[in-house]
């Protein structure tokens, strides 16, 4: 009988070893997997050639560092050195230019912007992961607070692609915004890369989740403001209704009907995008009393009065 205990025991600690190798090999082919699909998954934009000039307004070109890496921002001080401020996280696909032209809009309305191109984007040093647009986004909120010393309030918008990196890096922000905006996010990284074909849908489950943005926003304590379009082609207004009903802290979801995925950048629908962005921002007032029995406001059925 103590030589069957005997035995038994090195079977089950040779059961035990083979199932932690096996899971470790399940881990590596997890991990070689995603970094596969990391390299195709950001697709950076080129350097542009429009600044707020452009559009007549004066900005301020800036270079900081991100580890070892030289990123590019672009900096728009409204006339009012008070007045309200935003950091943009841009999208994917775009880079300091196509954002030039919100810039300006944004300095009209009396609210200075910082925008600035992750690595790889636009004249950005390095290249896109996970883990740089991280350090990227951290490093980008310490030259924002910086710049804008006298701001009565400052805010954080995620755009998309950046909705992942701003909602990963939120909770360590120093000192802490005054609200947080999501524009056209997805609710994890994973149905995104399902949403926009970079995977199949059987693949996406096998991979590590580096972008939870439902998971984030369950422990945001800070006002936030969620804007989609019911008509959004790239990702689905689910996604913002997923982001709505996780939301722990003071929310508000502001859909808009026939705007397409980029309309914040896109000339013809970003000035019915942002109105009631800069009238929050303005305000400091998420005023869920516009909104519906489920949190949203419909854009389309606000009072003109109301929209700025």
């Amino acid at each position: 009988m103590a030589g069957m205990d005997h035995r038994g025991h090195h079977s089950v600690t040779r059961w035990l070893a083979g199932a932690a190798c096996l899971a470790l090999l399940v881990g590596f082919g997890r991990l070689a997997l995603f970094a596969a699909i990391e390299r195709d998954a950001f697709v950076p934009k080129p350097a542009g050639v429009f600044t707020p000039e452009s559009f007549g307004t004066p900005s301020r070109q800036i270079v900081f560092a991100s580890s070892q890496r030289q990123l590019h921002a672009s900096y728009v001080q409204a006339a009012d050195p008070a007045a309200p401020a935003l950091m943009i996280c841009h999208g994917d696909e775009e880079n300091l230019s196509d954002w030039a032209i919100v810039q300006a809009l944004l300095y009209h309305e009396g609210i200075s912007s910082f925008v600035f191109d992750y690595s790889g984007y636009g004249a950005s040093d390095g290249r896109p992961s996970v883990s740089n647009l991280r350090q990227d986004g951290l490093e980008a909120y310490r030259r924002f607070v910086a710049d804008t010393p006298l701001a009565v309030r400052r805010y954080v918008l995620g755009y998309s692609l950046g909705s992942g990196v701003l909602l990963d890096i939120v909770g360590s922000l120093s000192p802490a915004p005054s609200g947080v905006v999501i524009g056209a996010g997805f609710a994890t990284a994973r149905s995104a890369a399902v949403a926009t074909g970079i995977v199949p849908s059987w693949l996406a489950p096998l991979l590590p989740e580096p972008w939870d943005n439902e998971a984030q926003v369950r422990k945001l304590a800070l006002p936030l403001l969620l804007a989609h379009s019911r008509s959004d082609e790239l990702i689905p207004f689910a996604n913002a209704e997923r982001l709505a009903a996780a939301a722990a802290g003071p929310h508000r979801l502001v859909a808009y009907n026939g705007l397409v995925h980029n309309a914040a950048i896109e000339g013809d629908e970003l000035v019915r995008f942002w109105a009631p962005i800069t009238a929050y921002l303005h305000s400091g007032q998420l005023d869920p009393a516009r909104a519906g029995p489920a949190g949203t406001t419909d854009v389309d059925s606000m009072e003109p009065g109301a929209r700025r």
